[in-house]
């Protein structure tokens, strides 16, 4: 540090990044993602099958390795913040390799505000304290090139890096786009900072090249080799790649790489040679030339990366996570050195920077941002907390739900896709059939979940809303409404859409008479189809409700205003 002034900032800074942290994983909404994830970990501790019984569109390392604590933790309303909490540690273990390349580039100083840069970055912030798989691929990513611009290029640099990017292909294949940014930025780096300041001949570079791709290989093929001798490769195939490829269908790149693909890969090269000269100049402004290599190409990854991602990849899946940490490694030393040559200009203006850095107040600018928005000062937590009370309240472990994908977490799903916005596309386009009714029935589900009730297709919408009654703000259960016949005021007609074991019940009073001909004394079971009741008194208020429902205090009456 540059003295007491700029210590002191960069301390303070972490003890509020410290703060925020916890504050985040308590307070922040929780997103869809990380319920769906924990559903699946679920399925894992259920002795369920990824792909085979629950579907994901996801690696399955994630979820495996985390199945063993959710078994632990149980079945509780307060699991996703327990996960969060359990998953935390990664967040700092991304920041300790952003240090260290900070470190490795530039300075401990550079890799100081780059932690503290990139931790305040409301894009990188906003995610990066849920439980979802980019918050483990991540750190592996960062510790793969952590490892790999070690000052010495060796056989077993290589073998490690190769086995960390292969845990990155474990938890998404997304790690496609970041192997590509190494394929194509090292060798650039090699000819940007000179070959011969490596000490190492072409034939040891190509050795330790071949066995960095071998290890990459190791994780994905093992997980592909469990699945396929479990006889899951082709719902394991579908998931993975099928699904996923559905988006160059269903989503047009803004650059058309569809239509044009010829001109995107020109525009490609175009702009990958323009970064290429640009690293060239980097490595030749390093002034030790052990830094020139690692510069040039933390530099061109971060290029290729994002050319890739702009230009190829389908808009909807984007993420920027593994580059954020990079990207402000190389802007906290550009920013240092331009500090320290402004520190010493005349004006008077400047000399501030000789204590404190711009860094420290791009961070502290970043961090004021932060606290103007309304995710760090909203608890968003409780709507998803309340709904996991009630299912495990109203709901058995036999029961079926449906859900739009998976947040209800602790029970089987009764339609098979997760409504994301790839299969909402897919559904209206006509690629995916939407059967959600049909599956209603033949699962006898009896609890819906409309916490995201957006997202289901207007026949599903119009299904749940006509056989399914809310007994809290965010849980519907199969019943219906009984009303009067004109003909014969005491007698209720109704059809039963959902076969299951219904109670008929009223707000203020004991109900009596006949249920399709013999006298109702209770719950009963109700084949799908017309059924009628006969009241002994003139009906008020019955309605006709899944018994489980009614014996677990879930009724409608409050919700309907009855």
């Amino acid at each position: 540090m540059s003295g007491p002034a700029e210590f002191i900032a960069a301390t303070a800074l972490f003890v509020l990044l410290i703060a925020l942290s916890i504050l985040n994983v308590l307070r922040r909404s929780f997103d869809s993602d990380e319920s769906q994830h924990l559903h699946v970990i679920w399925g894992w501790t259920r002795g369920f099958v990824q792909y085979r019984d629950n579907f994901d569109n996801h690696m399955p390392l994630f979820h495996i390795m985390f199945a063993p604590v959710a078994g632990l933790i149980g079945e509780r309303p307060t699991i996703l913040y327990w996960m969060r909490f359990i998953l935390l540690p990664m967040y700092f273990v991304a920041a300790w390799c952003t240090y260290q390349i900070g470190i490795r580039l530039f300075s401990q100083r550079a890799g100081v505000w780059a932690v503290l840069g990139v931790a305040f970055f409301s894009r990188y912030y906003s995610s990066v304290f849920e439980f979802r798989t980019d918050n483990l691929w991540t750190p592996i990513w960062l510790l793969c090139v952590t490892v790999l611009i070690g000052r010495a290029t060796s056989v077993r640099r290589a073998l490690v890096a190769g086995l960390l990017l292969g845990l990155c292909f474990g938890v998404s294949m997304k790690s496609t786009l970041l192997l590509l940014s190494l394929l194509l930025g090292a060798p650039v780096a090699l000819v940007a900072a000179s070959r011969g300041k490596f000490n190492k001949s072409w034939a040891d570079l190509v050795q330790c090249a071949v066995l960095f791709l071998a290890a990459t290989a190791i994780v994905p093929a093992i997980i592909m080799i469990f699945f396929a001798l479990n006889g899951v490769w082709r719902d394991f195939r579908y998931g993975v790649f099928d699904f996923n490829f559905l988006t160059d269908r269903l989503y047009k790149n803004p650059i058309l790489y569809k239509n044009h693909p010829a001109v995107a890969v020109i525009i490609f090269l175009s702009a990958l040679f323009v970064a290429a000269y640009i690293s060239r100049r980097i490595a030749r402004a390093s002034h030790h030339s052990e830094a020139a290599f690692p510069r040039a190409l933390i530099f061109l990854v971060c290029a290729t990366y994002v050319l890739a991602l702009r230009i190829f990849w389908p808009p909807i899946s984007r993420t920027y996570s593994p580059f954020y940490p990079l990207a402000f490694v190389m802007c906290s030393g550009a920013l240092l050195a331009l500090s320290d040559r402004l520190a010493s200009h005349e004006w008077r203006v400047f000399r501030i920077l000789q204590s404190t850095p711009l860094p420290a107040f791009v961070a502290l600018a970043e961090f004021f941002l932060l606290l103007g928005t309304r995710s760090v000062r909203r608890d968003g937590t409780r709507s998803e907390a309340t709904l996991l009370r009630n299912v495990l309240a109203l709901t058995g472990p036999s029961d079926y739900i449906f859900d739009a994908k998976g947040e209800t977490i602790f029970r089987r799903r009764c339609f098979r896709p997760v409504l994301e916005r790839i299969t909402m596309k897919a559904i209206r386009r006509g690629i995916i059939t939407d059967t959600t009714p049909e599956q209603f029935v033949e699962t006898h589900t009896c609890v819906v979940a409309t916490i995201m009730v957006e997202r289901f297709s207007l026949s599903t919408r119009h299904f749940v809303k006509h056989d399914y009654l809310p007994v809290t703000h965010n849980l519907r259960v199969a019943g219906t409404i009984l009303k009067s016949s004109p003909e014969n005021p005491r007698r209720c007609n109704f059809e039963v859409v959902i076969p299951a074991t219904y109670k008929i019940i009223s707000r203020d009073a004991s109900v009596s008479g006949t249920l399709d001909g013999t006298p109702y004394i209770g719950a009963r079971f109700l084949a799908a189809g017309p059924h009628t009741f006969d009241s002994a008194s003139a009906p008020d208020n019955l309605v006709l409700l899944w018994s489980q429902a009614v014996d677990r205090h879930f009724t409608p009456f409050h919700s309907l205003h009855l």
